[in-house]
């Protein structure tokens, strides 16, 4: 008859080996979130710094390619800039993008588009800003 008895230190040995790989796994999940930067919108991806009025100019060339004034629906452009990134007040129809220098990205980046309705629901003006700065050290 074996009469050997299991040391009740091997399972609390096991539960702490595995508590501590899930913390560490937690650990560097989070730290992976922090360290990636937001997709940048769509609208602001490629821009060159906002030095010039050349540089607003092709903000502008932007917002009027991807949104047509008189056939596009105010809703449809709300849904868009949100998809893309941006925060939308719908009551006062504007739409803001801000994104700070971190870790992965050096430069400051944010936008801000405004726009009106026609008489239905179809876009009557569209206009917008962005600001781009990468300090240079």
């Amino acid at each position: 008859m074996n009469t050997e008895r299991r040391s009740p230190l091997r399972g609390r040995n096991l539960l702490i080996a595995a508590a501590l790989i899930a913390l560490f796994a937690a650990f560097g999940v989070r730290m992976w979130r922090f360290v990636a930067a937001p997709a940048l919108p769509t609208l602001l991806d490629g821009l060159p710094e906002s030095k010039t009025e050349d540089d607003q100019r092709v903000f502008q060339a932007r917002l009027a390619q991807r949104f047509h004034v008189g056939s596009t629906e105010v809703d449809d452009l709300i849904d868009e800039l949100r998809d893309d990134g941006f925060t939308v007040d719908a009551d006062q129809d504007v739409a803001t993008y801000e994104r700070r220098a971190d870790i992965s990205d050096k430069c400051r980046r944010s936008a801000n588009i405004r726009w009106s309705r026609g008489e239905g629901d179809e876009l009557a003006t569209i206009t917008g800003g962005y600001s781009l700065h990468c300090p240079q050290h």
